[in-house]
């Protein structure tokens, strides 16, 4: 029998080791009025600042928490039974709002707890139902599972690339904008394994994303946009 706690994640993110706008037609200044958007500027530059929905706003909140806090990256990419909520260990297992230790997590969990924190929604449960009803259109096959798991099934970078793809809007275009969701394929095999948040820091027309990776070892707020190939890009929809 296989031991899950040494499980290792194939779609989580890759290691060292192994190898739009979705504004309505208002007016700007309706918007402002609303108390809509925030603005976000080149600090490098005089170009006129970025506006960002609420909801874009929120989404960045949740990723600069997570910077605040820095969990380590978990170099065991292992399988875990998420008994903690809200940062305590409650001993048994949490569905929904289950975590593993906050003091660690891959890429995937910068992503699942900044929305969280940001009240947009809560991926282990989102993603469950998700795959209850349309289980065919995610890669389960590619771990033999036969029935959806809440301890990690959104937290597989390939999951929740199917999950924004169906509920958040596909930017095609190199738009990008902070509070962006970003999905990379290291390798460029076909098969994404990288996730981050596109920060609101930006210096020479380039913006920097949140994300937890081997290398530094913790979750930070770094200039890997263009790192790797861009497997999919999505920026939420206004709530």
């Amino acid at each position: 029998m296989v031991n899950l706690n040494f499980v290792v994640l194939s779609c989580f993110c890759v290691t060292v080791f192994s190898a739009a706008s979705f504004f309505c037609n208002n007016n700007e200044s309706e918007i402002r009025n609303a108390g809509m958007i925030s603005e976000v500027k080149d600090s490098t530059d005089d170009h006129p600042p970025v506006l960002l929905s609420e909801s874009q706003s929120k989404v960045l909140d949740g990723a600069k928490k997570n910077l605040a806090e820095g969990a380590e990256y978990d170099m065991t990419m292992g399988y875990y039974v998420l008994t903690f909520k809200d940062g305590i260990n409650t001993g048994s297992k949490v569905y929904p709002g289950g975590d593993l230790d906050p003091e660690i997590g891959v890429c995937s969990d910068v992503v699942v707890r900044a929305l969280r924190i940001a009240g947009i929604a809560d991926l282990q449960e989102a993603i469950h139902d998700d795959i209850k009803r349309s289980g065919s259109d995610y890669p389960m096959a590619r771990w033999g599972n036969k029935k959806p798991d809440t301890n990690i099934d959104h937290r597989r970078v390939m999951n929740l690339e199917v999950w924004f793809a169906r509920y958040w809007e596909v930017i095609s275009e190199n738009d990008f904008l902070p509070g962006d969701i970003v999905v990379w394929d290291m390798n460029e095999d076909g098969a994404s394994d990288h996730i981050g948040i596109v920060s609101d820091k930006k210096v020479s027309g380039r913006y920097f994303v949140i994300h937890n990776h081997p290398d530094p070892g913790h979750v930070a707020e770094e200039d890997k946009l263009f790192r790797w190939n861009i497997a999919g890009h999505y920026r939420i929809r206004n709530m």
